[in-house]
């Protein structure tokens, strides 16, 4: 092969990778001139892949497709553009990850039930019903008619119905209930659980 230049076309270099039989010089000309080839496409191919997968299987993905660049080089590229069948294999190692991460489809729902979790859950839902009660309790004695306003609201009631039926102030109502809503949730959180 004559000697690797700049004005050397992809498809000379893709040709001297392709030829490289027992002999070490072949060897060496073929290695020569795939370093060639991933000198001047491997920033635009990590470009490429970057788009279409993961930071964290970048490398790995950029490096398969090159080992199959490699791997094909004696029957794969038969001339023409090699960007164009670079970029081809770098989609198929695409769709080969993405095949790879699909999940698979769950197993009965008996199986997938931890149920000493959710005992757990239920327990610490529990807990916390428990001290919203206690909490609404004690809203309740502070101020009725806040408490009454939480609750109807808790229920579905729209600020527009409750002001409607209580003659409330629409602006007071949302005042009073996102005041009472924030002393409701402090008041669950320093319950002890």
């Amino acid at each position: 092969m004559t000697p690797i230049t700049v004005e050397t076309s992809d498809a000379d270099l893709a040709a001297a990778c392709g030829r490289r039989d027992d002999t070490p010089d072949a060897r060496g000309a073929a290695e020569a001139a795939f370093h060639a080839l991933y000198d001047r496409h491997a920033k635009r191919l990590l470009a490429f892949l970057g788009v279409r997968v993961g930071s964290a299987a970048l490398d790995d993905v950029h490096q398969d497709v090159w080992v199959k660049v490699w791997r094909a080089g004696p029957t794969g590229f038969r001339g023409g553009n090699f960007r164009a069948w670079l970029h081809q294999i770098a989609r198929n190692a695409v769709v080969d990850l993405q095949r790879k991460r699909r999940p698979e489809p769950l197993g009965d729902e008996a199986d997938l039930i931890d149920h000493r979790q959710w005992d757990r859950a239920r327990s610490v839902e529990e807990d916390r019903s428990a001290a919203l009660a206690r909490c609404l309790r004690k809203l309740e004695r502070a101020n009725a008619r806040v408490a009454d306003l939480v609750r109807c609201r808790v229920a579905g009631e729209s600020y527009d119905a409750y002001c409607g039926r209580t003659g409330m102030p629409a602006d007071k109502a949302y005042r009073a209930f996102h005041q009472a809503k924030a002393q409701l949730q402090a008041c669950v959180e320093k319950t002890p659980q």
